[in-house]
């Protein structure tokens, strides 16, 4: 091992095991052995951590912790806290995203799953959650509570030295199980190089982190099902009846169910989008809106009173997220009581499908979202001229689409710009597995057209070996810094 390395597994450790611990008792109960079981890790890992490069630390650590037989036996003693309705794989798939904050991909790998049977598995757990009365909303009041345990996890023990530990601040909490802790390595004031081994070691954590930590909330009640299971007693009571018409406007699917049903994207997008590009380029897309203000005093009184139960995690939220939360909000308030009965019938249809089919119905969706705002009008103004045509002529486009070959089609899944521009730029898409060529289509959608005109000339004049050599820089790239990189690659 060099010498960087004890200082980095050190400083690695003292960084991910406040997690680890959260994570197996809320998996495994308060009964559980944490500190044993820590122990027993941090040995496994340090035997296999000078092999392994930085960047594959915080996957490794987590397999190992999830290969652990104690976080798949039944808790010790009655735990009737809704979290534990679910199965022990269906639960650490969801405790995966709340505690941990892994990406799907991420997830999956250290489960040892495909990411498709990952993405079924986290459905079906909330699904049977949200049968005991667990929505969206509890869901991130639990997110909430884990981070509030990680961090009081994380904090320093107090020093045995003269100098006096700091005042906890008023409302923090020693939750079962979390106390006393590992006292890690602490660097020499000399020791200079661990300052550089601490920054690329953050980076590394946080780039498998997708979900930032909120503020600390007050604590919830013990026998409140929408109390996080860490800072549970064992008792809780019988789940409450669920209230759709509050719990609507703050689900991510609400979008989905408002959408009419002659929009689009439940049709072939791919088609229509190939029929659009056949009449023409469309005009630029608009400018992005400003994104809502995280400061949650800035959000207007009404807004405040719906999204309540987000109050806590709402400055945590990425932009997106609260975008679209306040697009619902606006929607439910603009609707008359007839349509938010309607709304309100077809979220309970929605919750009653199974979770494979709403996650095909989510996936579908979120390609149409992924479109500009000109490109969704000019495929929604499309369907409907389609489907004024006569019966003859809309077999012969049909016709035609199909006798492209597959790539084809596919690429025109993806929206008639980008559609109309990937075949010059497929030559860099070769041999790559699925899941490089998805972080290889997110970076080219982040150009602009001129951009990837541009990009699509100067991958025709390169060679085999420079176009390689090309995508090698860009999929080693953080994923934000990507689209850079191929925006430099195609020049001025």
């Amino acid at each position: 091992m060099s010498p960087s390395r004890p200082t980095a597994l050190a400083a690695f450790l003292r960084s991910i095991e406040p997690r680890a611990r959260v994570l197996a008792l809320a998996q495994a109960g308060p009964a559980l052995e944490v500190e044993a079981l820590l122990a027993e890790l941090r040995q496994a890992f340090g035997e296999r951590a000078p092999r392994l490069p930085l960047a594959e630390w915080p996957l490794r650590y987590w397999g190992l912790l999830l290969a652990r037989e104690a976080l798949m036996d039944p808790p010790a003693g009655r735990l009737d806290h809704p979290l534990y309705l679910l199965s022990p794989t269906r639960r650490l798939a969801l405790l995966l995203r709340l505690v941990v904050g892994l990406e799907p991909a991420g997830a999956a790998r250290v489960m040892g799953l495909s990411a498709e049977a990952f993405s079924t598995l986290l459905a079906d757990a909330e699904e049977k959650l949200a049968v005991a009365g667990v929505g969206p909303a509890v869901l991130l009041r639990w997110q909430e509570e884990f981070q509030a345990a990680v961090r009081e996890a994380a904090a320093p023990a107090p020093s045995a030295g003269p100098v006096p530990p700091p005042a906890r601040p008023p409302g923090a909490r020693r939750l079962p199980g979390l106390s006393g802790g590992w006292r890690g390595w602490r660097p020499g004031p000399l020791q200079v190089g661990l300052g550089l081994v601490a920054l690329l070691l953050l980076a590394v954590l946080v780039a498998t982190f997708v979900w930032p930590p909120g503020p600390m909330a007050p604590a919830s009640p013990a026998a409140s099902p929408e109390a996080a299971p860490a800072a549970l007693a064992p008792a809780a009571p019988a789940a409450p009846r669920r209230q759709l018409d509050a719990e609507l406007p703050l689900d991510p699917d609400f979008a989905l169910l408002a959408e009419p049903a002659a929009s689009p994207w439940r049709e072939d997008l791919g088609f229509l989008a190939w029929w659009v590009a056949q009449q023409g380029r469309l005009p630029p897309p608009p400018p992005s809106a400003a994104p809502p203000p995280a400061d949650w005093s800035g959000l207007p009184a009404e807004a405040r009173r719906l999204l309540a139960p987000l109050q806590a995690a709402w400055p945590a939220l990425e932009p997106e997220a609260r975008a679209g939360l306040l697009a619902n909000v606006e929607r439910w308030q603009g609707a008359e009581a007839g349509q938010r009965t309607a709304w309100v019938a077809a979220y309970a249809e929605w919750l009653a499908l199974p979770a494979q089919e709403r996650s095909q119905r989510r996936a579908a969706y979120a390609r149409w979202r992924s479109l500009d705002a000109v490109e969704r009008d000019a495929l929604t103004a499309a369907a409907a001229r389609f489907a004024a045509l006569p019966e003859a002529e809309r077999q012969a486009l049909r016709e035609r689409f199909t006798a492209l070959d597959e790539a084809a089609r596919s690429d025109w899944a993806l929206g008639p710009r980008l559609g109309a521009q990937l075949p010059a730029l497929r030559p860099l898409f070769a041999f790559l597995p699925a899941g490089e060529q998805a972080a290889l289509l997110e970076a080219l959608d982040a150009l602009d057209e001129a951009q990837r005109q541009r990009l699509g000339a100067r991958v025709a004049a390169m060679g085999v070996a420079e176009r390689a050599a090309l995508r090698g820089r860009v999929l080693a790239a953080e994923p934000e810094a990507r689209a850079a990189l191929l925006a430099e690659a195609a020049g001025p």
